[in-house]
């Protein structure tokens, strides 16, 4: 587990690093875990942590480490810790760096951390997004003063009361990413159980067909021209929409309505002439 060195730290002190610091450090195997977060399937950035000596590294208790994190979107940067206990601290913010905002492809880094017990993996996740996130026991961790605090509860819930915040959010809107490092010691706890990763609910469609008198008027569904009449619109998703139908010499005709099951809608409408 990861605590500050130096608790007189200037808050919001994560230092801009404004040069590419490269990963370098010690080859390991990857340890079993691979997934902690399911990924965001469409993002439109990312964001990435690392640690001084490189993921895999091995460090020893009272060893200094930094923790670097960079994303290529201005959003805000949010790291978990969890050591080989199961345990989980918030890393950024907390009472340390409260400060968590961070501009597109700079470099960030908090540094000189601690290097404590137990020895095994430890994993560092990063959520970086571009709303602020309301994320489980993050208020606490940061109006904490005591420098041993932890999150309460096991790293799986914890893991997945974090992923039900995230999955409120637009995919665009935020990504997530990983690392770990290895704790020496004279004794090893056994690296935890991953847990199962939560996917996210299969995209539900439904389709529109739409027919008019007389056909092959301009078809538009939410402002968007999809072809002429008569025609099946597939692949719509469920919620609000608006279907418009334009002919030269008629009236445009405008239909709303909301799509709330997997099936086919009809829209058909005879077209009235103008006189």
């Amino acid at each position: 587990m990861l605590k500050s060195r130096n608790k007189w730290l200037v808050l919001g002190v994560a230092l801009l690093i404004l040069v590419t610091v490269s990963q370098i450090g010690v080859a390991a195997d990857e340890p079993p875990v691979k997934l902690f977060i399911n990924p965001n399937p469409s993002p439109e950035f990312g964001a990435d942590v690392w640690v001084d000596r490189g993921q895999g590294a091995t460090y020893y208790p009272g060893d200094s480490i930094d923790v670097y994190y960079r994303s290529t979107k201005d959003s805000y940067a949010y790291i978990l810790n969890i050591d080989a206990a199961n345990r989980s601290r918030w890393l950024l913010p907390s009472q340390w760096f409260p400060s968590n905002y961070v501009r597109a492809n700079r470099t960030y880094v908090l540094p000189n951390m601690q290097v404590e017990a137990p020895s095994g993996t430890e994993y560092l996740i990063i959520f970086s997004s571009t709303e602020p996130l309301s994320l489980p026991y993050l208020e606490e961790a940061i109006r904490s003063g005591q420098q041993t605090s932890f999150i309460e509860g096991e790293a799986n819930l914890i893991l997945g009361a974090i992923q039900a915040k995230i999955r409120i959010s637009p995919q665009r809107n935020w990504v997530s990413s990983h690392t770990y490092f290895h704790v020496g010691g004279g004794y090893t706890i056994p690296t935890p159980k991953p847990p199962a990763p939560i996917l996210p609910p299969a995209p539900r469609y439904a389709a529109i067909n739409v027919s008019t008198s007389p056909s092959r008027a301009r078809v538009f569904l939410d402002g968007v021209e999809k072809g002429t009449s008569p025609i099946l619109m597939k692949d719509v998703p469920l919620g609000s929409h608006e279907v418009t139908v334009v002919l030269p010499g008629y009236y445009t005709y405008t239909r709303k309505f909301e799509v709330n099951h997997v099936q086919t809608y009809y829209v058909s409408t005879t077209l009235k002439r103008i006189q």
